[in-house]
């Protein structure tokens, strides 16, 4: 049983797919956000690297998009011919023969030039340091089908796995297929009948011909009308079908019934509505499930626990036995018996937090080959709902799995604790510390020009504190914060941590840090 609980909490949508009333995916959906997963954007190249072969491409955000060459294909020529004969008014572009795949080999500063418009989908969300990934692979994604403009392909998703079904589907798809627009059949097509896949073909049709009209009228950096954050949601999560929703809100609740009335589906999902928390809390506790489920450590049924850790190349999960013990059984058993749980949670967890790239898990040490091959199999029957590509390689001798995994929005995890305001959890910090350079410096030319004059400074209370430990003092007075004076510091709890107040005795203000 699949359901999607959907809360509305300061102009953030908040998502939670559950599965077996387990939770298995959590999004959160911006209402400020500049840009979505999935957007497509009329872009400029700004810069092509042979070495990288890649090209970067400004869409008026953060950072640049990245456009690898891989996710170009024949998009890409289609799209070097299309876009300036349209945007100049030749309406008869409209219908240009397919072309050739482009070499797998290739090289895109062969193909695209700094200073050319692209259209390109944003296929993975922009992170600390990287822009997002890009392709010019447009699709426009319904409940049934993903439409393509671009591409003159036909075929049906993977995982409809009855070779009957899908040869019987990609006949009608034939049928329906219309130059130049491709379609996909999605999983949760596999179960709609042929008019409902035509009729929805047809509005995503129509969709992009709006696009093509805005496309006339529009320069670099574009982006076009796109979906709310609702229909993100339902068209993401709906592959399968959904059986309930549940949501917070009678403003939710008319949204979604008219989402449907605009996109009828044969078996639509039962939508309720709970006014009051309480009677959500009953179904589901988002809560309860962030904190116990998103922190560093996850606890599994039996009292063992995951540890999962953070760095700027990978994923560590560290599966740990911790105060259990054998009783009825032997320690083996009990090893393996907890690494089959962790098994199971890592791949929900994996899913849950959308981690990508490579994950490295440490399991308990297991003598018998047997159980390791059992938790390897495990591991990757849990693995099989997962809807981003991955590859696990086998297991080591010493229970080490390297798994990795596409991952297309930002990492989510809640905090257990905040690092320290100085150090930022490193546990260290160059002395002296920034603050106290621009105290200084601020205070150089007024304390040369008063040499008898004393000074006051007005801080945090966490750096009084921390000065008086380090400087000699009586009482407020401080003697060499600045070199060879005596400085006044008062504590001032409403200040930030990183700023401060210089005041001279005469009530002036010398300067205010933030």
């Amino acid at each position: 049983m699949r359901e999607l609980v959907l809360t509305r909490e300061n102009n953030t949508l908040h998502a939670y797919l559950l599965e077996g009333r387990s939770l298995v995916e959590y999004h959160e959906l911006r209402a400020t956000s500049p840009y979505a997963l999935g957007d497509i954007f009329l872009g400029e190249v700004t810069q092509v690297v042979r070495g990288l072969n890649a090209a970067f491409v400004e869409l008026g955000l953060a950072r640049e998009g990245f456009l690898h060459y891989t996710d170009t294909g024949p998009d890409l020529l289609v799209q070097k011919a299309f876009i300036p004969r349209w945007v100049a008014g030749d309406d008869a572009v409209i219908s240009l023969p397919p072309v050739s795949s482009l070499p797998k080999e290739g090289n895109i500063a062969d193909y695209v030039r700094p200073g050319d418009w692209l259209l390109v989908q944003v296929v993975k969300e922009m992170s600390d340091n990287k822009g997002p990934r890009l392709t010019t692979g447009i699709g426009l994604t319904g409940h049934n089908i993903v439409m393509l403009p671009f591409s003159s392909d036909v075929g049906v998703s993977h995982r409809v796995t009855d070779p009957i079904l899908r040869q019987t589907w990609r006949d009608r798809l034939r049928q329906l297929y219309r130059p130049p627009y491709g379609l996909i059949l999605r999983t949760s097509g596999a179960s709609a009948s042929l008019e409902e896949v035509a009729s929805e073909y047809e509005r995503l049709i129509q969709r992009w011909e709006l696009f093509l009209g805005e496309l006339k009228r529009a320069r670099p950096p574009h982006r076009f009308r796109t979906e709310d954050d609702l229909h993100h949601v339902l068209s993401d999560l709906f592959s399968p079908t959904l059986d309930t929703i549940h949501v917070s809100e009678e403003s939710l609740y008319k949204r979604i019934e008219r989402y449907f009335a605009e996109h009828p589906l044969t078996h639509p999902p039962a939508i309720r509505l709970h006014r009051r928390y309480e009677q959500l809390r009953n179904v589901f506790d988002p809560e309860y499930a962030k904190r116990t489920l998103l922190g560093r450590t996850v606890t599994l049924p039996n009292g063992a626990y995951l540890v999962i850790e953070h760095t700027e190349a990978l994923h560590v999960i560290d599966v740990n036995t911790g105060s259990l013990s054998a009783k009825e059984a032997s320690v083996e058993e009990v090893i393996f018996q907890t690494n089959l749980l962790a098994a199971h949670e890592i791949a929900r967890q994996l899913r849950l937090r959308d981690l990508g790239g490579i994950i490295i898990v440490d399991f308990i040490d297991m003598k018998s080959p047997e159980h390791r091959q059992r938790v390897q199999e495990r591991l990757r029957e849990s693995m099989r709902s997962d809807r981003a590509k991955h590859s696990i390689l086998p297991m080591s001798e010493i229970g080490l799995v390297q798994i990795t995994r596409q991952r297309r929005r930002q990492p989510v995890e809640i905090p257990e604790a905040f690092p320290c305001p100085f150090c930022q959890g490193t546990g260290k910090h160059t002395y002296p510390p920034e603050l106290l350079l621009r105290i200084q410096k601020a205070f150089s030319t007024w304390a040369n020009r008063y040499s008898r004059v004393p000074l006051r400074l007005r801080v945090h209370p966490l750096w009084m504190d921390h000065w008086r430990q380090i400087y000699p003092n009586k009482g407020n007075w401080l003697w060499d914060l600045i070199p060879n004076r005596w400085v006044w510091v008062e504590a001032d709890p409403f200040l930030s941590i990183s700023g401060a107040e210089l005041i001279s005795f005469f009530g002036e203000r010398i300067a205010v840090l933030e």
